[in-house]
């Protein structure tokens, strides 16, 4: 027992450590790709135009050319090869990810890096487990323990991480799954912070919150808020994946229209462009005001959906994330409006949990998340309190978790 329990120890290290590397060079890429397109290209709109199109022609081509699996925010692709166990992820997958994820992301492509990580992750996990010549049931430990891996990693979020394979990914608690994830998301979230800084994902001071006064009955109203628009944007994704399915192109053709299309959005609202960690951080700063927040929110609520629809490799996690930020701030200004004195930034972060555990269904990982993300350790009731209210909302609009719709939807219609 001791010796097995030393054995999965040194694998998932392996893990953490590999795929630790992996999400710092993606982030890397990504943001290096998208800041020399913003400096040398997007004061010239043609070119700009120009160069989101290609970048989402070039994804597409090399997603559809070498790795089809790789569509997609790669989550669902996860789920069902952990429910298909012995269905390993290829390097070739991998490599195709990444490269695809940075020149569509990188481009403007107004998608998540997240969704990527997690399949970079979990194609990780499958190479170590292939390396120690595990069986099937032993390599899909080590295939869950680099997905949450990826997450403690993107996010500086280890304990997100691991719940986040809990309840998103195989949906139970065994001692077996816990360690080994446990294990491999500490070790990368390490890495990340090695390389990238320990400071949270987004720098704020949200200030203490207590569940008294006005906050009570605003988090039930942002919470109801988040439950209806997160699962309005679900059916708005599933809306643009009918609509690219039924347009007669080679697949590896519809990313371009989806660069065209938010680079001409992005040329009026840059802020809508790439994954918008950067919209979020100007927010948080009180930057931007009430009139352009509402804009911004409108248009990545669809242009999100439009670019996730074409089958480019990226997310919506942090978009999600981004939206129900937006969302907080929005209904924090409204209650502000009506007498009550709560804290934007605090409200946003709030919104961030709410509408994530709408949309994936996930409250336990949204509450945790949010609170590492921000480091708001001090409004940890209220955000349960909101993600609850929203998860209650999804519920009874009998609104299935996100991810779990994908991969049943990608059976139907793609036949993997």
């Amino acid at each position: 027992m001791e010796k097995g329990f030393t054995r999965i120890f040194w694998q998932a290290l392996c893990v953490g450590l590999l795929t630790g590397l992996v999400i710092v060079l993606f982030r890397l890429g990504i943001e290096n790709m998208f800041e020399f397109v913003m400096v040398h290209f997007y004061a010239a709109p043609l070119l700009f135009l120009l160069i989101t199109t290609l970048g989402g022609l070039a994804a597409g081509f090399v997603v559809y050319k070498f790795a089809p699996e790789t569509s997609g925010s790669g989550i669902p692709y996860v789920k069902m090869s952990l429910l298909k166990s012995g269905r390993h992820i290829r390097i070739r997958t991998i490599f195709v990810k990444f490269i695809a994820g940075v020149l569509g992301i990188g481009t403007g492509l107004s998608l998540g890096r997240e969704g990527p990580s997690v399949q970079l992750g979990a194609g990780a996990g499958s190479f170590i487990g292939k390396i120690f010549k595990l069986d099937e049931h032993n390599r899909d430990k080590l295939i869950a323990s680099g997905a949450g891996a990826a997450i403690g990693a993107t996010f500086n979020a280890p304990i997100a991480g691991t719940l986040f394979v809990l309840e998103e990914l195989i949906h139970r608690f065994t001692p077996s799954m816990l360690f080994p994830t446990l294990v491999a998301t500490v070790v990368s979230a390490s890495v990340a912070r090695h390389f990238l800084g320990a400071n949270p994902a987004f720098n704020t001071e949200l200030g203490h919150i207590t569940m008294e006064g006005s906050i009570l009955p605003v988090c039930v109203v942002l919470g109801v808020l988040a439950g209806v628009l997160g699962v309005l944007f679900s059916k708005t994704i599933f809306f643009f994946n009918g609509v690219y399915s039924k347009i007669r192109v080679p697949n590896y053709l519809k990313p371009a229209l989806a660069g065209f299309l938010t680079g001409l959005a992005g040329l009026f609202l840059p802020y809508i462009l790439s994954s918008g960690n950067g919209s979020v951080e100007m927010l948080f700063k009180g930057e931007l005001p009430i009139v352009l927040v509402c804009t911004i929110f409108c248009v990545k609520f669809i242009i999100t959906p439009l670019c996730f629809g074409s089958g480019a490799a990226g997310g919506i996690f942090l978009p999600m994330l981004m939206l129900g930020s937006f969302l907080g701030y929005i209904t924090g200004f409204g209650a502000n409006l009506l007498g009550a004195e709560v804290n934007l930034v605090a409200i946003s972060s709030l919104g961030m949990a709410g509408f994530l555990a709408s949309v994936s269904r996930t409250p336990l990982t949204a509450v945790v998340m949010v609170f590492e993300m921000t480091g708001g350790y001090e409004c940890i009731l209220p955000l349960m309190l909101t993600a609850a209210i929203a998860d209650m909302v999804a519920e009874k609009m009998k609104h299935k978790p996100i991810y779990t719709e994908l991969a049943a939807w990608q059976i139907v219609h793609k036949g993997k």
